[in-house]
Order: structure tokens, then C-alpha cells, then sequence
């Protein structure tokens, strides 16, 4: 497996029934979630809006390391959200913060990567060379698109040689327009495959990539939203946020329901469209529903829901949460009739 980048565990960030604070930020990734490639997403934009209107900060945290924070903004602005660079966090910002913290200001490092990588490390003070004659101190990697044998070849001999290998983030795939295809995770495998080495992976789901974000911001109760267990809700765990996993994009309510406990959402949103509900509790009143016991339990090893409930979000948690409790205690559960998907 992959390391990744560890970070010092957050101080005073409780339990929120214990701290009793409110959610101060909302972090959020951004395929599947905000958008599908160029499209929105329906209700992004009007959940969104919701929380600056109610003066809640937002920060945008992708592993895609290809684009600039100004490049994503400008995007996310295009979709009828209007956001500033300073509101994105990508993986090559993190990974030269990294750097610059390892090595100092003016450090050479070898670049395997494009502009947004490019201009990350040069904004934290470092030099960035795409030859191994300087001595260069690391390798900074992330996706290269039009990366070349050649350079493949000189990447294996200088982390053979022993040189430090950092990369951005170990996203395998991405969604292609006819086909998955190979992200940066893909070259990380083969180059590891050929040196027997492994980088240092700051990207998600590594937890310094949402404390380096939250820490942006000075949020004491953040919350991060994404659509993938294994990235987002997996880092927000291990950075001990409040996780919640949104059903617009890779990963449904069967899936969260299998999931170890370290990919396991505190929350379920349908569409970004539910975060009113979510933030303020407003949605439907503790005193207006049917106690959740009553509506959802685990009958023959098969989860069952009452029908008239089915499509409740507070029922859908509660089922999950059942669930885990009963397969933490060793017992298989089935999905029964619990949904994939819910609709707000």
C-alpha cells in the first residue's frame, strides 16, 4: 500500500456533542460532488449558496494537481458559485508546502508534473528543475499527461539512486470521455513495481490535505463532504472531521453500508441541496418523526425498513449505523431492502 503523509493530530476537536460548536467550514471535493467535468451538479450551486449566505466558510480540496487554485476557482465561478482561489486546496499545494517545510526555501526539486504543479512549488520558494544534472533533493510528481519514456526512465533511476519521492495524490483512474483512464495513481504503481520504492503521498485520503485546508481557514468543527469512501470520507476520518458522503457521484448507501469503519460517513446527503437540512437540523423536527427504531432493523441478517420511510435520510443513517454496530460485533448483514440512492 501507498504511505501517506501523516500530520499531528488536531487539538480540542471533539466529539460535536461534546464540544457543542457548531459546523464552522465545510470542505468539499469536487468531481461527483460539485460537478461532472464540465456540468454542475443538480442542487451544488444552491447548497453552496446556502452556506455563504449563512457566512459559513467553504474550501474546495482535490487531488487533482494538473490545474492552478486560480484555474479551479474560475471554474467552480462558472457554475453560478462564486469562489476565489483562496477557497481551493489541491494536492500540489500541499505537497509544496511539504517540501518547503522538508527542505527550505530555494531547495531544487525535480519536477514530474505539469503547470500546476509547476507554479505550487515555485509559490513556496523552491526551484524546480525536469533534469537530474542539478542534484536535485526530491521528486515532486503528479499527473503528467504527456510524461515520456525517457523521463519514466530518469524518474526510476533517481529513486533507485535513493533520491526522497514525494507525489500529489494516488488517484489510479479518473472518468475519461470514452473510458477510465490512468491518473497519477497509475504511474506511482509502475514506477514502484520497477524501484521497489514508495513515495510519500500527501493527497487524499492523507489527513494532512484536510488539516492543511481547515487550518486555512482556522475552523475548530469543520465538515468535509465527497462522493468516494475511499478519498474523501477515508480522509476526513482520519483527520477526525465530521464526514459526509454525498450520493451524486461514485459511491451509493450499499457501499457505505460495507465499509470498514475508517470509511464509514457520519452523515448521508442525497444532493448538496440537502446541507440546510444537515447544518441548521431544521428539515423535520425530532417531535414530528416516527422514532427511528421503529422504522428500520435488521431481520434474518437482512436490513428492512419500513417502506413509508425508505426514502429518509434520517432513517437511512440510523439503519447504517445499526448496521455497523451489528457487523462490528462480528454478524454479516445484508442490504435487504435498504436503497442505493435517496433523492431530496
Amino acid at each position: 500500500m501507498t504511505p501517506v503523509a501523516t500530520a499531528t493530530p488536531p487539538v480540542d476537536r471533539r466529539a460535536p456533542e461534546e464540544s457543542g460548536a457548531p459546523i464552522d467550514c465545510v470542505l468539499f471535493d469536487l468531481d461527483g460532488v460539485v460537478y461532472h467535468g464540465p456540468e454542475p451538479i443538480s442542487g451544488a450551486a444552491e447548497g453552496i449558496n446556502f452556506l455563504h449566505g449563512q457566512s459559513i466558510p467553504v474550501n474546495y480540496v482535490t487531488n487533482n494537481a494538473t490545474r492552478t487554485a486560480e484555474v479551479v476557482a474560475e471554474h467552480i465561478s462558472t457554475l453560478g458559485i462564486s469562489t476565489t482561489p483562496d477557497e481551493v486546496t489541491t494536492s500540489a499545494q500541499v505537497l509544496a508546502g511539504r517540501l518547503a517545510e522538508r527542505f527550505g526555501t530555494g531547495a531544487l526539486i525535480y519536477l514530474v508534473g505539469t503547470t500546476g504543479l509547476a507554479t505550487a512549488l515555485e509559490s513556496e520558494g523552491l526551484r524546480v528543475t525536469r533534469t537530474l544534472e542539478y542534484d536535485p533533493v526530491a521528486i515532486a510528481q503528479g499527473l503528467d499527461p504527456e510524461i515520456t519514456y525517457e523521463r519514466i526512465v530518469a524518474a526510476c533511476e533517481a529513486i533507485t539512486a535513493g533520491i526522497e519521492w514525494w507525489a500529489t495524490n494516488p488517484d489510479y483512474s479518473m472518468v475519461g470521455p470514452r473510458s477510465r483512464v490512468p491518473g497519477n495513481g497509475a504511474f506511482i504503481d509502475m514506477l514502484s513495481k520497477l524501484t521497489g520504492a514508495q513515495p510519500t503521498v500527501v493527497g487524499k485520503p492523507s489527513p494532512h490535505m484536510m488539516e492543511f485546508a481547515a487550518r486555512r481557514i482556522g475552523a475548530k468543527r469543520p465538515l468535509m463532504v465527497g462522493d468516494r469512501l475511499d478519498t474523501d470520507i477515508e480522509g476526513g476520518n482520519s483527520a477526525r472531521f465530521e464526514t459526509a458522503l454525498v450520493l451524486t457521484g461514485v459511491h451509493d448507501i450499499h457501499d457505505a453500508l460495507q465499509a470498514g469503519p475508517g470509511l464509514r460517513p457520519t452523515y448521508i446527503l442525497p444532493s448538496l441541496r440537502s446541507l440546510p437540512r444537515l447544518i441548521t437540523g431544521s428539515a423535520q423536527s425530532a417531535a414530528d418523526e416516527t422514532p427511528e427504531s421503529a422504522t428500520c432493523r435488521i431481520v434474518d441478517g437482512e436490513l428492512h425498513l419500513d417502506e413509508s420511510a425508505q426514502d429518509r435520510v434520517s432513517t437511512v443513517e440510523s439503519a447504517l449505523r445499526l448496521a455497523w454496530e451489528t457487523m462490528d460485533r462480528g454478524e454479516d448483514v445484508a442490504p435487504g431492502n435498504l436503497p442505493r440512492r435517496i433523492h431530496d
